[in-house]
């Protein structure tokens, strides 16, 4: 009898445990919703991406380029991937759909070289990866990236984000960080109709249109890229952009023009101001490969001082710096050269503890005669310094005398002990207007404005930093950052777009380049000796525990139901 009671109520917990679990399951049909248990909120989205999903009303379709057999971190970019899909797919209610293949499966030589070229007009990148089976060692050619397609349109993206100077673990693991991102961007611009523009002043000796190519090209993936004479803009002509790109001024602004820029500001512009105020060119080495340095009269220091920073009259010196091509000796009548460290074209890399997200993850940017920047004592705003020169630094007065001699000796490591000098600053907050107390230079066309309380504007010392390199000869446009003579890309392209996003994309999306994954890797030297004792443990402990478990449970039952 007690038998038959126990059975009929472990049948009714049963049924009920079921019953609840249907109910339960019916009520939250409705609902979605994810717990991420991770410490960095890995596979949770940030709230623009998850915005920018819903919107999608098409089905988007993703090839994924990563099937095959690969080594360990490939795999573990793989299957991040493919975690990352799922994580967007469930946001855009299943209609992002996805497969992984292996492009160059069952192809010959012929057919592989056909295949890679056309992943490379699409803008995919190949890479080298070395497979280890038992003792040997091949070369595999993959092409880490996918392509998105969503209402007859293509968007490629390379998944693989190789970083200056690091190592292979860091690599993937970047790539893992910035894969929302990624992800996220495409999204944008698949779903976004309405579009940003930006403007490039081109009537003040700006760099010219050949040498902001590639800048203007990467920026007219995202934004309606024009160039404009600031001389005969209105103020509501001007209005009409929502950024402007000041890259290297050489001719003076007038004060109407200034006002021009003052209110543009206080209606809610954005500017990236890149300046110079040095005249300083390669192109200016003559014959003693020797030159004086001038200076710039912009006429726009008073303004930029009142907003919170000062571009001074000087030239930054870094023993961490990108090398120039200068002749050495002659063979056989040929000149011959040789690449030497040009202290006058820094390389500034990000700060390793907590950067901005503008500047988080990128490569070290290429300056050329560059100037420090002051920030003033203006406590309505707020001034970020996004990128400096290395510790081994200083500055030089102007006038500053360049010669090429100085590449050929070797500079006292003492000299160079200021360090940490400002190059790029980012300034938020309330902005007042030069003109606030000048009546006679405000104008009906558009109201006065006497402030705005949240401004933002970005400060760089070299309006070299976006000018990407030109073959003259052939008129060859080379990629923003990359230097033919050293063969190194440097992070000045993803600079330039991370300061466009921050200071004039709504979604948030540049807040996601914030997320961090921490790299947790085993220990090589304890994973050779202790290998067999952690194999042991990993076998024996779960089946100890499954049998202790056992043999408790079954001493419980034979007490509590023995007659």
């Amino acid at each position: 009898m007690k038998k038959r009671n126990f059975k009929l109520q472990s049948l009714t917990e049963l049924g009920l445990v079921l019953g609840l679990l249907i109910l339960l399951n019916l009520i939250l049909t409705n609902y979605f919703f994810r717990i991420d248990l991770t410490s960095e909120n890995r596979y949770s989205l940030s709230e623009s991406s998850k915005k920018l999903a819903t919107k999608v009303d098409d089905v988007l379709f993703v090839k994924v380029y990563l099937e095959g057999d690969f080594p360990a971190g490939f795999k573990r970019l793989r299957q991040s991937t493919k975690e990352m899909l799922d994580e967007f797919s469930a946001y855009t209610n299943g209609k992002m759909q996805y497969e992984f293949i292996d492009p160059f499966e069952n192809a010959d030589a012929k057919k592989a070289n056909e295949i890679l070229r056309e992943l490379g007009e699409k803008g995919l990148q190949p890479t080298n990866v070395q497979i280890k089976k038992d003792d040997e060692s091949t070369q595999k050619l993959i092409v880490p990236g996918a392509v998105f397609y969503y209402k007859g349109k293509e968007f490629p993206v390379n998944l693989l984000k190789a970083q200056f100077g690091q190592g292979p673990e860091e690599v993937i693991n970047e790539s893992i960080e910035l894969m929302e991102y990624e992800i996220a961007n495409v999204l944008r611009k698949c779903v976004e109709t309405k579009v940003k523009q930006i403007a490039f002043i081109d009537d003040h000796g700006e760099l010219g249109r050949w040498d902001v190519a590639d800048a203007s090209q990467e920026l007219k993936e995202f934004y309606a890229v024009t160039r404009i004479p600031l001389a005969l803009q209105t103020p509501q002509s001007l209005m009409k952009n929502d950024a402007l790109i000041i890259a290297k001024p050489t001719i003076q602004y007038s004060e109407y023009e200034k006002f021009l820029l003052d209110q543009f500001v206080m209606h809610g512009g954005k500017i990236l101001w890149l300046l110079e105020s040095q005249i300083a060119d390669m192109d200016s080495m003559g014959r003693n490969a020797m030159f004086m340095t001038g200076s710039y009269d912009l006429n726009v220091n008073d303004m930029l001082f009142k907003w919170g920073v000062r571009v001074n009259p000087n030239m930054v010196q870094d023993l961490q710096c990108n090398a120039i091509p200068i002749l050495s000796t002659l063979r056989n009548g040929t000149p011959q050269q040789k690449l030497l460290p040009w202290m006058f074209f820094p390389v500034a890399a990000p700060s390793q503890q907590n950067p901005h997200i503008i500047v988080k993850g990128i490569d070290p940017v290429f300056f050329q005669f560059a100037s420090s920047i002051d920030t003033t004592s203006n406590k309505d705003i707020k001034k970020t310094i996004l990128l400096t020169s290395s510790p081994y630094s200083r500055t030089v007065g102007a006038p500053v005398k360049v010669d090429l001699n100085m590449a050929r000796t070797q500079p006292d490591p003492t000299m160079f002990n200021t360090g940490n000098v400002p190059l790029a600053v980012l300034l938020e907050g309330k902005f007042v207007s030069l003109f606030q107390y000048r009546p006679g230079a405000k104008t009906d066309a558009l109201p006065y404005k006497p402030f705005i309380e949240n401004g933002k504007m970005i400060v760089v010392s070299d309006g070299d930093v976006i000018r990407n390199q030109r073959k003259e000869s052939t008129g060859e446009i080379f990629p923003l950052g990359y230097d033919r003579y050293t063969n190194q890309q440097f992070g000045n392209k993803r600079f330039l777009l991370n300061c466009m996003d921050y200071l004039c994309d709504d979604s948030g999306i540049i807040e996601v380049r914030a997320k961090e994954i921490k790299l947790r890797l085993l220990d090589k030297g304890r994973l050779k000796t202790e290998r067999l004792k952690w194999q042991l443990v990993n076998l024996f402990i779960p089946i100890a525990i499954m049998l202790i478990f056992g043999l408790v449970n079954k001493m419980i039952r034979k007490r509590k139901y023995t007659l």
